[in-house]
Parts: structure tokens; sequence; C-alpha cells
């Protein structure tokens, strides 16, 4: 009856020409919606998802009279691509928005969801993270929100008037939870959270399975709890002020974070504590109507990100345009009408990776492109830190576990994990025959998902940032002519498969779209230690490569094995030259290549930090050097500044 209701009201708006001429009384019968938003947590640290340790007493109170998701899914592993598919209710795959702080521009039929509920009447605020990852992201802010800004929330509304305010608590982002100094991290986190909250490192709380049990590694995970604890007495502060305002009882709150868990070999890592988040559902009395699933209960409903737009829409009445992507899980969504989620892992800071997964609630299958680096990538943002540190400390000094070091070492191409019986993933079972028919069911689905999305991601950077400048990556992906995505598709899937395919792999490179000669080096790097018997076939071959990213590769491949004029030249010419892009695939290979070979090129550092004054007009080179400075020489290094 509600929806009935709902849909007449918006009809009868769309008549008049404005959805703001509806009847007050129409309005008021539309729920106002609260997002509490927060950053880069994952489930496990939360205590009504099963951990005791943790002192979250709001989201574990509206998790007992809510309804609390074990299903639910980021479609990235950091916040730009994530919140991308959030404002637009759309995946970033089509769009090319999956790099992380992406400046692609993207169709004018896009518009954040938001925009669409002020066209419908309702009152639209965020306090205040807005991070859409596309070149008109400013633009978007504007139509999407009544107001924008740190002191933005439903007060700013007309009497009646219904809203979606979402507040966006920063306190659990990496920043706090790992990569600020310490002293940061006490004038930020502990400083403000009160006494009996607070989680000390000495505390019996669990470590993650993949890290050591250490007192160094406890002092660090301790900022994760006590981040958390004072997330969640903001969100108390907040559900204040909406009882002092008597909104409670008219308002459906939804309490979810933007991605997996602010640590290494969480956010940013392909796997369930890079994608899962906790998200809990609070319906008051007079909307209980529109759940199947009642109060106090937990669902394995499965959702992702693409589906809170459609399902916040659906809940005001308003009419889902055709681009959305998701499907609505609200009003009284009776049967399960998703089979798989899938998920996305793309460059950050301009670190090179490409992984995608797809999950169907209990199982996730992760076809990982970039397996030549480990878990634990080499990321300014993440080696700044002091755990990171810490952990390649007892990597080197060989104090971790055979479970410890393998998120160091480099990745297996494929993985599978029951996320239901092994939470901090730590069993692979790709390679179980027990398990062969689940994988090959999985990979199948990703496959299928991919072409048929025709994941413009695939796109080597330096082709996004020229040639989709004037042709949108959104409609360069869609010629099958420039943009083969099966035939890329079938040679990425070789990367790191088995030594038989590499014959495969070198034809590939000979191919006559540079996306596939792309791949095909990039999958050659993966299994370089096995290219010692074709080392001059390559050598022939690679200065007929036409595209400059796939010679990169390629070269890096020849060098690790045979220290080659030919390769050596265009490196060093790649390494030096004025394209940014370029200079960053090239230090990305030196950080993966050999150590006795990469150290033959630190006079080209030096030589490249002279020539561009340390590369602060390059944006991403900087940090790249730095990098790579700390791998070859142990040159540490500090922001200017932290946040």
């Amino acid at each position: 009856m509600f929806m009935e209701s709902i849909m007449k009201g918006w009809k009868l708006g769309l008549l008049v020409g404005s959805f703001g001429l509806t009847s007050n009384a129409f309005a008021q019968q539309r729920p106002n919606i609260l997002w509490l938003t927060y950053e880069d947590t994952s489930p496990q640290f939360i205590g009504c998802y099963g951990n005791k340790e943790a002192k979250t007493p709001v989201m574990d109170g509206l998790a007992a009279e809510g309804v609390r998701f074990t299903n639910s899914y980021s479609t990235g592993t950091v916040s730009s691509p994530s919140r991308f598919c959030l404002i637009t209710g759309c995946r970033p795959g089509r769009y090319g928005t999956g790099n992380h702080r992406s400046d692609y521009e993207i169709p004018e039929f896009v518009h954040g969801f938001p925009e669409y509920l002020r066209e419908a009447g309702y009152y639209t605020s965020n306090n205040s993270k807005t991070d859409y990852n596309h070149k008109n992201h400013k633009e978007m802010t504007s139509r999407s929100w009544n107001e924008s800004s740190n002191k933005a929330s439903w007060r700013g509304r007309k009497p009646g008037q219904p809203f979606f305010s979402v507040f966006n608590v920063f306190h659990s982002h990496q920043s706090r939870t790992m990569t600020n100094p310490w002293d940061y991290y006490e004038r930020q986190i502990l400083a403000h959270l009160d006494v009996g909250k607070q989680i000390a490192e000495t505390a019996p709380f669990e470590m993650p399975a993949f890290y050591r049990d250490s007192p160094e590694m406890r002092k660090h995970v301790s900022r994760v709890y006590n981040a958390i604890s004072l997330t969640d007495q903001a969100f108390g502060e907040i559900l204040a002020d909406l009882e002092k305002d008597g909104l409670r009882d008219s308002t459906i709150i939804f309490c979810f974070s933007d991605h997996g868990e602010g640590i290494p070999r969480g956010k940013g890592s392909a796997s369930g504590m890079g994608y899962q988040v906790p998200f809990i559902l609070w319906i008051p009395e007079m909307y209980k109507h529109l759940t199947p699933w009642g109060s106090g209960v937990v669902t394995d409903e499965l959702v992702s990100f693409e589906d809170f737009a459609a399902t916040v829409l659906s809940l005001a009445g308003v009419e889902l345009p055709s681009y959305m992507e998701g499907v609505p899980f609200l009003p009284a969504i009776q049967e399960k009408s998703k089979k798989y989620v899938f998920g996305a892992c793309d460059a950050v800071d301009n670190n090179a990776e490409l992984s995608r997964s797809v999950m169907d609630g209990r199982y996730m299958y992760t076809r990982v492109f970039t397996a030549y680096q480990p878990f634990v990538r080499w990321i300014p943002y993440y080696d700044v830190s002091d755990i990171q540190h810490q952990m390649r400390l007892d990597y080197r000094t060989g104090k971790m576990n055979a479970c410890q070091k393998e998120i160091m070492e480099p990745r297996a191409a494929e993985y599978l994990y029951d996320l239901k019986k092994d939470k901090w993933e730590t069993t692979n079972l790709a390679f179980d025959p027990a398990y062969k028919s689940i994988v090959e069911e999985m990979r199948s689905a990703l496959k299928e998902h991919l072409i048929q999305t025709r994941d413009a991601n695939f796109i080597p950077e330096y082709t996004l940032a020229s040639e989709c400048v004037k042709e949108l990556p959104y409609y360069y992906r869609l010629s099958d002519k420039k943009y083969p995505i099966e035939e890329i598709v079938n040679v990425a899937m070789l990367s790191g498969m088995s030594e038989e395919v590499i014959p495969q792999q070198i034809a590939a490179l000979q191919a006559d779209n540079k996306f596939v000669s792309y791949w095909a080096s990039v999958g050659l790097f993966t299994q370089r230690q096995h290219l010692r018997p074709y080392i001059s076939q390559l050598e022939k071959i690679l200065p007929t490569v036409a595209y400059p990213p796939a010679q990169i590769w390629l070269a890096g491949s020849i060098l690790e094995n045979e220290d080659c004029r030919v390769a050596r030249k265009l490196f060093d010419e790649y390494l030096v030259g004025e394209n940014r892009f370029l200079t960053i695939y090239a230090l990305n290979v030196l950080l993966e290549m050999n150590m006795d070979m990469a150290n033959t090129f630190v006079p080209q550092l030096r030589e490249i930090e002279k020539k561009y004054g340390n590369n602060q007009k390059r944006p991403g080179v900087e940090d790249m050097m730095r990098i790579a400075r700390l791998r070859l020489e142990g040159k540490d290094f500090q922001f200017d500044t932290y946040w």
C-alpha cells in the first residue's frame, strides 16, 4: 500500500511538472533517509559481527533493533571508485573510473542519484566527503546536494520536507589506523575517545591470522579498534541529534563503511578484507512494512554498492534511470534476485594493479592479472607507515610463519576463499581438486561479466589519459576494433597460469591490437622466471612492439633474465623520459625486478630527480620515486604533511 501511494504521488508530480508540487501529506509519507557512512572498515572489527573486544555499542544497538547484513560488498577496495558507485548507482568498470583518484570524463547522462531526490522534493545534505572519482565531480556535487559541507545536515530543510542526509565519519580512515605517525594518532583519535572506550595494545583482541602476534604488531592493530570506537561514538552523537529533533521515528538509517579495513592486506586488496563491508539497516516502526526481514535479525541477502542508490530512489518513490545497474533491496523485496556480486581492484597511488572478484554469498573467487606483486604492494601511502615498515622488517629477518610470509610474496593467479569458514582468508582453495567445479563456475561467471560489461579498466592509464580525453572511456570501450574485449580478456587470463601458455603469450605480443599486446607483456613479466628458453626470441620481438607500455614490461622480463643492450637502452629511455605515465610503468617494473638488476638503474633514478627537480610537477612520479629509493637504497621517507 505504501508504495502504491508513493507511485500515485510520483505520477501526480510528473503530471504537474514538478515533484515539489505534490501535496504536503504525500511529502510527509515519504521516509527520511539517513546514511551513516564511515571509512575503511571490515566486519571482523565490529562488535555485532562477533568481535567480543570491539567497543561499538551504537552500531551494536542499531543491529539489535534492525537488520545486519552478512553479505554486503563494496564494488571497489579503496574509497574513490567505491564512492563513484555509491553516488551514481553504476559500477566503475564501464566508465574507466576504477583507478584511485581518476579524473576522466563520464557521459552526461550519468547523474548523482541525490539529484533525482531533489527533483522529487527531498532536501539532500552531505557532510561532507565526496571523492566521486571523475572529471566533473564538482558539478555533480552541486547538482546532487542542497548543501555539501562539514556543517550540512537535515536541519536546512523546510518544515515537513523529507530529507536524505549523509554523514561520513572520518575517524576510521587509513590515515588514522596506520598511515599517520603515532603522535598524530594520539591527537586525532585517543585524545577524543572516552577513556572507558579505549582498547589498550595489551588487550586480548584477536589478531588477523596473516599478522605476527607480536607486541609491535599488536600496538599497530590497536589503532584499528580505537579508531572504530571513536567512529561509533560520533554516530551516537548524530543519532542523539536526530532524536532531539523528533525525527528518529520517521527516518530509515543505513550504516556502512566504504570498503574493507585500512590495514595492509585489507584496503586495496582483492580479498574479502578489501570488499566486504559491515552494513546495518535500521527501520522505524512506521516503515516496518517495507522490509521482509523484521527487526533484530541477520540476513545473508547478497547486496553490493550499486544497489544502494537504487534502493534509496525506490524508497522515495522515484523511478530508476535506465543506466543504473543496481537492484533495490527495499521496499519489501521478498526473493533473492542475485546469484553473484562482482568486485574490482585497480591502481592505487600509481601502483599498477588489476584484479577482479566474484562473490556468491559464501565463496569469493579472484582472478589476479598482476600476480607478479604481493598483497603487500609497494604503495607510498602504505609504505610510509610504521606497520608496513615492521612487516617488511619481520619478513627480511625471517620472523614470519608461512601464512604471514604469503602476503609478502608474489600472489597466485587465482584465489578461492570460503568466507563463512575462513574469515581471515588464509586457505586458498583454488587449486584444491575438491573445489574444481566451483572454481570453474565462478571463473566462467567472472569472465562473462568482464566481457559483457566491456570493463574499460583493462585500458592502461597511458591511453586513458591521452586517447580517452577526446573519446570518453565509456564510448571508447564500445569499439570492437579499438577494444576487442574478448580477445583482451582471453590473453589477460593467461597471466600466471603455467609455463605451457608462454608460446600463446609470445604470439599475442605481436597482435595488431595494442591492448592485447600489453596484457601479453604483463603476463610474461608475471612468468619471467620461466622465460630463459625464450629470451633470444623476445629480444628480436622487443623493437617491433609498437605500444610503449607493452615494451616496458617486456624489457623488464628480458632484463630479469639477461642484461640485453637493446632492452636496457629502451628501458632507460622510458625511465628518464618526459611522459610521466611511462616513467611510472618503468618504476613499477623496477619495484618487482630482482635486486641485482634493479640496482643497476639507481644512477637513472638520480638523473630523474636532477632533470625534473624532484618531480614535484609530475603527478605520481614523485611518490613512486620515493618508493623506488626506499626499496633499492633503503632511503626512508616521510610526507611533508599528514591529515
